[in-house]
């Protein structure tokens, strides 16, 4: 039985318009509500190309919250059929990530995603279709801003500022280590901005990216040598 069941809303498009379709369709359809009051497990989710981009490695980490112990992982590769174009990534990684995901045997409370929510150009990025996808709360938290702006963050840890778009607060900047570049966590879907950055915070091990999606991140590199290492003669 699949634990994490996937709701397939419409076929993978096979070029720019179609996407941009489906991703119009589904910004109506997330949800900023704060629903989560009782998570005892998180999955991460976190890619990797190989050294010519043609395959993606997408690993899944699951962690108990709030003490952070790993309790699963799951991984999958494929071929990248979809090109590289900005805003649009979920249709680019998607078939990889959400057959990663449907491997999980846990019943986890939320998806943590290595990309963007409603910090999006279109406010509606991979982790809010992600949790669209599998009907699930998500929060995005990445390295790079990839829309908006956000007033000039201190550089002690703790310190935040919000991440703007056309006049509307869409996630935060956060320094989560003093004197490191902040990350920049945003809603995906049934989750609000608050929440999302205090459920990131509580999950801060003394690294820039909270733990289990730095596991998730290490997982998928490891997880990529390893098998590219296999296909070298």
């Amino acid at each position: 039985m699949k634990i994490l069941k996937f709701r397939q809303f419409h076929e993978w498009p096979s070029n720019k318009s179609e996407a941009i379709e489906i991703q119009r369709e589904a910004v109506g359809q997330v949800e900023l509500q704060a629903t989560l009051d009782d998570i005892k497990l998180i999955a991460a989710v976190d890619t990797a190309y190989s050294h010519g981009g043609e395959t993606l490695y997408a690993s899944v980490v699951v962690t108990t919250f709030p003490e952070i112990e790993e309790v699963e992982r799951s991984y999958q590769h494929g071929e990248v059929t979809f090109p590289y174009i900005p805003g649009l990534f979920y249709f680019r990684e998607g078939p990889v990530i959400v057959k990663a995901l449907e491997k999980v045997a846990h019943d986890v409370d939320l998806i943590i995603v290595h990309g963007h929510g409603i910090a999006h150009p279109k406010q509606c990025g991979t982790a809010s279709q992600i949790g669209l996808a599998f009907d699930l709360p998500t929060i995005g938290c990445a390295r790079k801003l990839l829309a908006g702006h956000n007033r000039p963050v201190p550089p002690e840890k703790g310190s935040y500022q919000p991440v703007m778009l056309q006049s509307r607060e869409v996630g935060v900047a956060y320094r989560s280590k003093t004197n490191v570049k902040p990350i920049y966590i945003s809603p995906g879907h049934r989750c609000d901005i608050p929440q999302a950055r205090s459920i990131v915070v509580q999950n801060l091990r003394g690294h820039r990216l909270p733990e289990p999606l730095r596991l998730a991140h290490l997982f998928a590199n490891k997880y990529k040598r390893h098998s590219e290492s296999k296909k070298t003669p």
